[in-house]
C-alpha cells in the first residue's frame, strides 16, 4: 500500500508541480540561453557534490529565500549555510545531493529548474538515509551570470510514513 501510495504521489507531484511550468507559452527564450542557465544548474550541483562549498554558496546570491525540505520555516542564504555547517559538524559522515532530469525554461532573465532529486546521507553511527525530493529553483541572469535566487525542496511524501532503512 506505501509504495501504491508513493508512486502516486510521485506522478500527481510531477504533473501537478513542473507540468505547468515546463509546458510552455511561447514566452520562453532560445536553447543557448536554456543552456547557459543549465550549465549554472550544472556548476551548482557539481560543487556541492565535490564538496566545494565556497563555489557551491557562490552561485547562490546573497539575497536568496530558500524552503528545505527538513526545516518549517523560510531561510536566507545566511541561514542555509549554517544548516548545511550543521550537519558537516559532527551530525553527518557524507551526504550527497543529486538531480534527476531537470527541466529548464528561460524567461528574460529569469530562469526555472524543476525536477525530483535524491538526498542520501550517512549520519554518524547509523546506516544510510534517503529522502526523494522535487524541487523548484528561480534564477536570475546578472550582468555577471546566473545566480540562483529561491530554491524549494519537499519531501515527495509530505510526511515521513516510516524510518529510514539504515
Amino acid at each position: 500500500m506505501h509504495a501504491e501510495r508513493r508512486t502516486f504521489i510521485k506522478a500527481a507531484g510531477v504533473a501537478a508541480a513542473a507540468g505547468p511550468l515546463m509546458a510552455g507559452s511561447g514566452a520562453a527564450t532560445a536553447d543557448g540561453q536554456t543552456a547557459d542557465l543549465q550549465r549554472a544548474f550544472d556548476r551548482l550541483e557539481a560543487a556541492l557534490a565535490g564538496g566545494d562549498l565556497d563555489g557551491f554558496y557562490g552561485l547562490i546570491d546573497d539575497d536568496a529565500v530558500i524552503i528545505d525540505e527538513d526545516i518549517p520555516f523560510i531561510l536566507s542564504k545566511a541561514d542555509f549555510i549554517d544548516h548545511i555547517d550543521f550537519h558537516l559538524t559532527g551530525i553527518w559522515e557524507n551526504f550527497s545531493w543529486q538531480s534527476r532530469d531537470p527541466q529548464f525554461r528561460v524567461f528574460g532573465n529569469t530562469g526555472i529548474v524543476a525536477s525530483f532529486a535524491t538526498f542520501r546521507g550517512k549520519p554518524v553511527d547509523s546506516g544510510y538515509r534517503q529522502r526523494h525530493l522535487t524541487f523548484t529553483q528561480g534564477w536570475n541572469r546578472f550582468a555577471d551570470g546566473w545566480r540562483l535566487v529561491n530554491w524549494h525542496q519537499s519531501p515527495i511524501d509530505g510526511h515521513v510514513i516510516e524510518g529510514s532503512p539504515g
